[in-house]
């Protein structure tokens, strides 16, 4: 049911062998490449011709030194000559949606294909979405739907479930469950691609969505991933945060850590006060100040009130503070030791660093 072109070594030249294969003719494609190398562990997969298309990709690297390479290569080929049309369409979905670690793995889908949902012909984001509210999955007013972002919902429920867009459908697990966390909010939407494939991936993402992320993309690293757009969901955070050179684990550490801040009162505001002060020029130097935001005090009063604090800060009690008031310019004290703390005015409000005071160059920026 597929013909494979065999060779060893570098040469090119090769033999054809098809499967499902009998013992004489696989010994005498292995005596043909006999001719040509005696290194048996040089045994190359050149190219796959099968009905399953895609199915080369996941089997050109199969050792067929092994004594059962050729075994399981003749049972698969039995399972894709037993598969009508249909379950051939689900087979090169289904092949796409998980992740594939070798025969073995290929062989447990080519065997369990009714754990599987097909959509014939659904094969993008959009048609996806239109499947979705044409069938009342999405519950839609029928005038609202000219005006609904199709792609969108399709993108979005592809991001809970997963699964793979073939040429001939959408194909996905029948048991799959969203990857996320219903009542977590995402803090940034990453569009992904790698080989003309392409994935939406909400940040912070859990380890089960990041590993069905890689395997859509069918790459094994986050650096083989491209980011071809980040929408933040914090407002007036993305117009802070650098654009360049983005990549998916920064992305996803930097949502991590607001996801953070947002559970303590005042955290946010003071990273995107520290943002626009420090003035990052990388993303990474952004997600550096997140890491040390316990370096930074977001300051919530006035100068008086400051320069009482600031009094409290170098060891005076209430009692003393209470004794000098009425003698002392408190407001005035504060407003000094705001210029010397480096105290700085944003449209988020004043921020100081701890470590040491912000560069002198920025005096202009101080609080007003």
């Amino acid at each position: 049911m597929f013909n494979l072109h065999l060779t060893r070594g570098g040469h090119r030249e090769g033999v054809h062998l098809g499967f499902p294969a009998s013992p004489g003719e696989v010994g005498e494609a292995f005596a043909w490449l006999d001719s040509i190398s005696t290194d048996a562990a040089g045994t190359r997969i050149l190219e796959v011709a099968c009905v399953v298309r895609n199915l080369e990709g996941y089997i050109t690297n199969t050792d067929l030194s092994t004594p059962d390479a050729i075994v399981k290569l003749n049972l698969l080929a039995e399972k894709i000559s037993a598969m009508d049309s249909r379950e051939q369409q689900i087979f090169s979905g289904a092949l796409d949606a998980e992740s594939v670690n070798g025969l073995d793995d290929v062989l447990s889908i080519a065997g369990s294909l009714d754990a599987y949902t097909f959509l014939p012909n659904v094969c993008s984001d959009r048609e996806l979405g239109v499947f979705l509210v044409d069938t009342g999955y999405i519950d839609l007013p029928e005038h609202l739907r000219s005006y609904i972002n199709y792609a969108s919902v399709g993108a979005e429920y592809y991001a809970n479930f997963g699964g793979a867009y073939s040429p001939f459908g959408y194909v996905r697990r029948k048991d799959a469950e969203p990857k996320l966390d219903a009542d977590r909010k995402a803090v940034f939407t990453a569009h992904l691609q790698a080989g003309g494939r392409q994935c939406v991936l909400k940040l912070p993402a859990t380890d089960a969505w990041l590993d069905t992320a890689r395997r859509r993309l069918q790459v094994d690293e986050f650096c083989e991933m491209e980011l071809t757009g980040l929408e933040c969901a914090i407002p007036y955070l993305e117009g802070l945060l650098p654009r360049d050179c983005i990549s998916v684990v920064d992305a996803d550490k930097l949502a991590l850590e607001i996801e953070g801040m947002m559970e303590t009162d005042g955290d946010l505001m003071k990273y995107l006060s520290a943002l626009c002060v420090e003035e990052s020029s990388t993303f990474q130097e952004a997600l550096e100040i997140a890491y040390h935001i316990g370096d930074y005090e977001r300051i919530a009063e006035g100068t008086y009130e400051y320069g009482q604090s600031v009094l409290r800060r170098i060891g005076a009690d209430e009692e003393v503070i209470d004794t000098i008031d009425g003698y002392m310019d408190f407001e005035r004290f504060g407003e000094a030791m705001m210029a010397e703390d480096g105290v700085r005015q944003t449209e988020f409000g004043l921020i100081r660093r701890l470590n040491e005071p912000f560069p002198s160059e920025q005096q202009g920026q101080i609080f007003q």
